[in-house]
C-alpha cells in the first residue's frame, strides 16, 4: 500500500557506526525505513533506527550521549546521525475541517488511529527525504561533556526536521476568507480604501465593496486534495507529452529551502511552464508554489481548478488602480511573512519567437518591498531555464506572428487542446540556475535592491542554466544551411561536432546520439526526410526559428567573431575585436548575454576566439592562408546564424537614420518590415519578425548611450551614424545594401 518517492540527498549511509534519525516513532515509519534499507542492500537491526520523541525526549538524549561517549573513547570511530523524515501524503494542512485534509501531513500531532487513516488514504504519496549525516566528532569539543554534546545533536535534529517540514508544506494554510480579511484589515489597504473613495466620489462601503471583489478575484484557494488529484493527472499527461523530462540543479534548491524564502522566476514558453515546474517540485519534495498567473486564465471550470492548485490571479496591469496595486501587494507580502514559495514568469507573457523577453519588473519590485519590510529570512531568487524539442502551441504561435489575432483563452479551445494527447513533443528540459541570495544588510543600505538591475540579472541566469535540446541544435544547423537542406550524414556530422562545441562550453546537451534527434524530428513531422537528405519545408524553417532562437545566445558571439575575420580580412584582430566590443552591447540587450563590467567583453571574445581555433573554425593569419579558405563546414553555420542578427540591427539603424526622428512603434514596425522583406528575398519566411519586441532590446540601449532621444512618442538620432553605415557595405553582401535602400526609396523614405 506504501509508494514513496525519496528526496534530498537520497543516499542512506551504508557506514556501519551509522543511526537513522527518524522524525516520529511511528512503527510505520521504521518499517518504510527498514524496508527502504532492505532496497539498497543495507545491512540494519533495529538498534540503529531511533527517533526524535518529543514525549520521551530525556531517553533520545541518555541514548546519543551514550554515542558520545563511545566516539571519545574510539576515536577511529565515525559515528553518525542521519535524518530521515517520512511523510505520507505531503501536501499542506488547510484548516478547513473535512476529512481529506484532515488526513494529509501537516504540523499537527495525530494519533495512532489517524495515522493509521493517514496510510490507508494517502500510503501511494508517501515522500522519504533522506538527508546528509550529523558526524558526532564535529559537535565534540575538549571542554564540553558529554550531556552537552547530546543536547546540541537533539537541538540540531529538531531544528533540522522543522527546517525540512517547512520545506515541504509550507505553513498551515488559513481559509481561504481569513486571509482575504487580513488583506483588508491592513492600514495600507485601508487607507487605499478611503483615498479610492474620495477620488472616485464613492461612498465607503462601495470602495469597500470594490476591495473585497478585487482580493476575491487574486487570493488563491489551495486545495490538497485537489493537488493530489492534479498530481496524478499531470503526471498522466507529461509522461503521455514527452519521451524523456530532464531535470538539473534542483539538488541545491532542496538545501536552500531550509534557509531561505523561495522565488522561482522560470521563463516562459508555453503554458505547460507552470504545470511542469510545480509537478516537478511536488514530485521532488519541495512546497507547491503560489503561481502568480493572468487573469485571463480564470476562465469557468478551469480557473477553479488552477486555484486550488495554487494560482493567484493577476491583472495584466494595474498602473491605473492605485487600489489594486494596494491589495496585490499587501497580500503577497503577507504570502512571503508566512513562508509561503512564490513564482512568475519574470518576462510577463510568452515569448513566441523563443528568445527570453526583457525583464518585466513590476511584480519583482512588489517581491523586494514585501521582503524588505520584514526579511526574517535571507531571500533566494531561482532563475529556472525551461526548453522544448516541440512547443505544444507552435500552431497559435505561427497564426499569431503570421498576423492572426491571439485567441482568448477558453473552456472550448482547452478542450479542443485535448488533441494533444494523440501527439508526441519530444523532451523537455528543466535546468535550475544560480541562484541569486538576497540578505538584507541595515548599514548598508535602507532600500531594496534595485528591480530593473536584479531582473536583468535573472535573465542572464536563466540564458546561462539553458540545456539545449534536440531541436534547437537540428534547427541551428538546418536554418544556416544553403535552402535549409543537407544530406542526412553531413547533417549528423555537423551535429556532433556542435554538440561537442557546446559540450566544452559548458553547456548541457542531450545525451542520446544526433541519429537517434534526426529519426525522432522526422516522426514528429519537424523536418522532411528523403532517402539521403533532410529538408524544411517553408512551414517547418517557420516553426523552428523558434527553437533555434532558444540557442542563439550560446552561438552568436563565436559567429560574429567568425564574421568579422571573413568579412574584414584586411584589417587586424585588434581592430574587429574593438568593433565587436562597440557591437557587444546591442548585442547582449537583444539576447541577454553577460553584462560586459569592466572588461568582460574583452575577455569573453578573446577566451571566443581561442576556442575557435582549438577547434579549428578559425584559422592563423601565421598559416599564410586567408581567413576564407580555412573556413570549417561548422563555421559557415556560426556565421550564417550571426549574419541575420547583425543584419536585423544594422537595418534599424539605416531606417532611423533615413526618418531622422519617429515614434518607438513607426521605427520598429518599419524595420520588421523592412528586415522581413530582406529575409523573404534571401532566406524564408522567419515569422520573428513579425513580433516587435525583437527591436526593443537594441532601441533601450541606443537610448541608454545617447544615440537616440526623446520617448516613445518621439525618437530622434543625435549625431549622424555614418561610420556604423560604411561598416555594413564591407560586413554585408552589396545585393542587400542594394535591396534594402532601394525598398525605402519605394516607401518614399529616402536620404
Amino acid at each position: 500500500m506504501i509508494r514513496e518517492r525519496i528526496s534530498g540527498s537520497g543516499e542512506l549511509s551504508d557506514h556501519k557506526d551509522t543511526i537513522y534519525v527518524l522524525e516520529k516513532p511511528f512503527t510505520a515509519d521504521r518499517l518504510i525505513l527498514e524496508n527502504r534499507l532492505r532496497q539498497v542492500k543495507l545491512p540494519y537491526d533495529s538498534h540503529r533506527i531511533t527517533a526524535i520523541n518529543n514525549q520521551d525526549i530525556d531517553s533520545l538524549r541518555q541514548q546519543i550521549e551514550n554515542l558520545v561517549s563511545l566516539q571519545r573513547n574510539d576515536p577511529d570511530r565515525s559515528i553518525k546521525l542521519q535524518p530521515v523524515m517520512i511523510m505520507a501524503g505531503h501536501l499542506p494542512n488547510t484548516q478547513q475541517a473535512c476529512l481529506q485534509t484532515a488526513l494529509t501531513e501537516s504540523w499537527h500531532t495525530h494519533g495512532k488511529f489517524t495515522r493509521f487513516l493517514k496510510l490507508l488514504l494517502n500510503g501511494r504519496s508517501t515522500l522519504v527525504r533522506i538527508d546528509e549525516p550529523l558526524i558526532l566528532n564535529d559537535l565534540i569539543k575538549p571542554n564540553i561533556s558529554d550531556t552537552e554534546v547530546a543536547r546540541r545533536a537533539v537541538w540540531v535534529l529538531r531544528t533540522h526536521f522543522q527546517r525540512c517540514r517547512q520545506a515541504i508544506l509550507g505553513p498551515d494554510l488559513s481559509h481561504r476568507r481569513t486571509l482575504m480579511d487580513q488583506v483588508l484589515a491592513s492600514p495600507e489597504v485601508k487607507k487605499a480604501i478611503t483615498e479610492t473613495a474620495l477620488k472616485k466620489g464613492l461612498t465607503s462601503t462601495q470602495a469597500e465593496k470594490q476591495a473585497t471583489e478585487a482580493i476575491d478575484a487574486i487570493v488563491a484557494d489551495f486545495s490538497p486534495s485537489t493537488a493530489r488529484i492534479l498530481n496524478h493527472l499531470i503526471h498522466f499527461l507529461l509522461h503521455r507529452l514527452f519521451s524523456r523530462i530532464n531535470l538539473q540543479g534542483l539538488d541545491q534548491i532542496q538545501q536552500l529551502a531550509l534557509t531561505h524564502n523561495l522565488v522561482y522566476l522560470p521563463c516562459h514558453r508555453s503554458h505547460l511552464d507552470y504545470i511542469l515546474l510545480s509537478w516537478l517540485l511536488y514530485r521532488h519534495g519541495l512546497m507547491v508554489p503560489h503561481v502568480a498567473a493572468g487573469d485571463n486564465l480564470n476562465i469557468p471550470v478551469i480557473g477553479g481548478i488552477l486555484r486550488r492548485g495554487g494560482a493567484i490571479f493577476m491583472r495584466r496591469s494595474f498602473k491605473d488602480d492605485p487600489l489594486y496595486a494596494v491589495i496585490f501587494r499587501q497580500y503577497l507580502t503577507l504570502m512571503l511573512h508566512r513562508g509561503h514559495s512564490i513564482e512568475y514568469f519574470i518576462e510577463g507573457g510568452r515569448s513566441r519567437s523563443g528568445r527570453l523577453l526583457t525583464a518585466k519588473a513590476g511584480l519583482l519590485k512588489m517581491t523586494l518591498d514585501a521582503w524588505w519590510q520584514a526579511p526574517e529570512k535571507p531571500l533566494a531568487l531561482i532563475p529556472v531555464s525551461i526548453s522544448y524539442d516541440r512547443l505544444v502551441e507552435s500552431q497559435s504561435y505561427q497564426k499569431e506572428l503570421s498576423g492572426g489575432a491571439k485567441s482568448k483563452e477558453n473552456l472550448l479551445d482547452t478542450l479542443k487542446s485535448l488533441r494533444i494527447l494523440f501527439q508526441r513533443y519530444g523532451e523537455v528540459s528543466i535546468s535550475f540556475g544560480e541562484t541569486l541570495k538576497l540578505t538584507r544588510e541595515p548599514h548598508l543600505s535602507n532600500s531594496p535592491p534595485s528591480a530593473s538591475i536584479i531582473g536583468r540579472e535573472i535573465i542572464e541566469r536563466i540564458n546561462q542554466a539553458f540545456s539545449a535540446s534536440q531541436m534547437s541544435l537540428i534547427a541551428s544547423i538546418l536554418l544556416s544551411a544553403p535552402h535549409q537542406q543537407m544530406r542526412e550524414a553531413e547533417l549528423n556530422a555537423r551535429l556532433a561536432e556542435l554538440t561537442t562545441w557546446l559540450s566544452d562550453s559548458g553547456v548541457s546537451t542531450p545525451l542520446d546520439s544526433p541519429q537517434n534527434w534526426i529519426e525522432q524530428a522526422a516522426f514528429r513531422e519537424q523536418i522532411s526526410r528523403g532517402q539521403n537528405a533532410i529538408a524544411l519545408t517553408s512551414d517547418q524553417a517557420a516553426e523552428l526559428t523558434f527553437y533555434r532562437n532558444m540557442l542563439m545566445h550560446q552561438l552568436i558571439l563565436p559567429g560574429l567573431i567568425l564574421l568579422f575575420s571573413r568579412r574584414l580580412a584586411s584589417s587586424g584582430t585588434s581592430t574587429q575585436t574593438r568593433l565587436l566590443r562597440a557591437v557587444y552591447p546591442y548585442i547582449r540587450a537583444e539576447l541577454n548575454l553577460p553584462d560586459p563590467k569592466g572588461d568582460l567583453d574583452l575577455k569573453l571574445i578573446h577566451k571566443a576566439r581561442d576556442r575557435l581555433k582549438e577547434h579549428q573554425l578559425l584559422a592563423n593569419k601565421m598559416d599564410g592562408l586567408e581567413p576564407s579558405t580555412k573556413l570549417k563546414p561548422l563555421a559557415k553555420h556560426l556565421i550564417r546564424l550571426a549574419e541575420p542578427v547583425l543584419l536585423r540591427q544594422y537595418l534599424l539603424i539605416l531606417v532611423i537614420t533615413r526618418l531622422q526622428q519617429a515614434s518607438e512603434i513607426e521605427l520598429m514596425e518599419t524595420t520588421r518590415e523592412l528586415a522581413l522583406h530582406i529575409h523573404l528575398h534571401y532566406g524564408y519566411a522567419a515569422p520573428e519578425y513579425a513580433d516587435r519586441r525583437v527591436f526593443e532590446g537594441m532601441t533601450e540601449q541606443m537610448l541608454e548611450e545617447d544615440i537616440l532621444t526623446g520617448n516613445a512618442e518621439k525618437l530622434q538620432l543625435t549625431r549622424p551614424l555614418d561610420n556604423v553605415l560604411k561598416l555594413a557595405d564591407k560586413l554585408f553582401p552589396a545585393p542587400v545594401i542594394e535591396k534594402a535602400n532601394q525598398w525605402l526609396v519605394d516607401k518614399g523614405i529616402s536620404s
